[in-house]
């Protein structure tokens, strides 16, 4: 009887250790020892899935550059050194050296104080080509201009009607025709009443020219729309009326081109009233005031005016960029200073998302005409780090270079540009800044 009993307890016992066993097993199998961790609790719920980071906002910011260069009138010297022979013209090698500062710009401005009216068009007893007084160029000079980068010319100037009216719609007709765009003087009223506005990379900017002076040529009755003519610019309503028209045809940013300067041979805008007339524009909405006429580089200048959202928005001037290209030269004229020019480096921005618009950058060069080498127009830094030999020139040649660049320097920088480009450059910033903030 106790051999059976025992025999039951032990049969209860193997198959109990049985049944634990094969539990065991299952807890403690391979695949569950790899995972096994001794804080886990068995009832704890699984961790959520970190969310993604959100992507960081990229506003759409766009930028352009923009190059300016001033007074081209070559006279008789220029034209016979281009001359091959055979009527044939080339003034390439003038631009060849400045060429590659232009292309690398968006948009390239020039300030063209020549006819490109051809041969045969006579006015005032002048035909063919000339210089001073009624100048007119063989027409390779603005094919020339159009293949060292520029994409764009100011007509209204004091030599529009140098070929008189007839002259003039021959040169607009020919410079169109290169893909060159023109302002300040126009083939109809049509024309004339919607102010030119360029889009590049989306930002638009409007150019609009007006010359102070025709040199005593009268502008054709009943076609006066031919030329902007603002009579030593006492009356701006009409400059302010075309700013004005600009903005409501989507111009983001205004370019003012006056020809202006009684006194041509000046370091200093003459009259000064010019500076209220440059603050008077600023106000009216230009934000950038290009100067020409004066033979000599004249002072850059700030203005900042509030907008109505009380954003503080700057203004920059240049009452004259002196002469780009000419025969003028020391000491046929009473100062080297006819030489040198003022190349305007620029740089504006968009915030397409806001269409707020501005100059994000401002720098210039100080250039020099080598009126003995084809009158190549050099760009001074690029002498100074070079040997004298590359530009045919002598080390006392650059030394006397080095000397007049901070002469031209001096007068850039004689109404605080240094100081206000620092301000505007922070202005510049704070919109740079709001783009990625909003």
């Amino acid at each position: 009887m106790r051999r059976i009993y025992f025999i039951a307890i032990l049969m209860v016992f193997v198959i109990l250790s049985f049944f634990f066993g094969t539990r065991a097993g299952e807890i403690f199998s391979p695949d569950n020892l790899l995972n096994f961790s001794p804080d886990e609790e068995t009832n704890s719920e699984p961790e959520e899935e970190p969310e993604p980071e959100a992507e960081q906002y990229e506003p759409d910011l766009r930028t352009v550059n923009l190059i300016a260069v001033g007074n081209i009138f070559p006279h008789v010297p220029n034209i016979e050194q281009a001359h091959l022979g055979d009527g044939i013209y080339d003034f390439s090698p003038t631009f060849k050296t400045i060429a590659p500062i232009i292309q690398k710009a968006d948009l390239a401005v020039a300030d063209l104080e020549t006819s490109q009216a051809g041969a045969d068009i006579s006015f005032w007893g002048y035909s063919g080509y000339t210089g001073y007084p009624l100048f007119n160029s063989p027409q390779e000079l603005t094919v020339a201009l159009r293949d060292a980068g520029i994409d764009l010319i100011t007509m209204g100037n004091n030599h529009a009607l140098d070929r008189g009216y007839e002259g003039l719609l021959a040169s607009l007709d020919h410079i169109r025709s290169l893909g060159i765009k023109t302002f300040g003087a126009y083939k109809s009223q049509n024309e004339r009443d919607k102010p030119l506005v360029v889009d590049s990379e989306g930002i638009k900017i409007a150019f609009i020219g007006y010359t102070f002076s025709t040199n005593g040529i009268p502008v054709p009755e009943g076609q006066e729309y031919c030329l902007n003519f603002a009579p030593g610019f006492s009356d701006l309503s009409p400059i302010i009326a075309d700013i004005e028209t600009a903005k409501n045809n989507g111009a983001d940013l205004i370019a003012v081109f006056p020809h202006w300067g009684e006194n041509e041979y000046a370091q200093e805008p003459y009259p000064q009233y010019y500076r209220e007339v440059a603050a008077e524009l600023a106000v009216a909405g230009a934000d950038l005031i290009i100067g020409g006429h004066p033979k000599y580089v004249q002072p850059l200048e700030w203005f900042f005016n509030l907008e109505p959202d009380g954003t503080e928005r700057a203004t920059l001037a240049i009452y004259s960029q002196g002469t780009f290209l000419s025969n003028q030269h020391y000491p046929a004229n009473i100062s080297p200073l006819v030489e040198y020019h003022l190349l305007l480096d620029i740089d504006l921005s968009k915030n397409m998302d806001t269409g707020e618009a501005w100059i994000s950058r401002a720098d210039y060069e100080i250039t020099w005409i080598h009126h003995e080498w084809r009158h190549r127009i050099l760009p001074l830094s690029d002498v100074f780090n070079s040997s004298p030999a590359d530009y045919n020139l002598s080390e006392s040649k650059v030394e006397e270079l080095k000397n007049m660049h901070q002469r031209n320097i001096e007068a850039a920088e004689a109404y605080g540009h240094r100081e206000d480009r620092i301000k505007a450059l922070e202005i510049s910033d704070q919109l740079f800044d709001k783009a990625y903030s909003e």
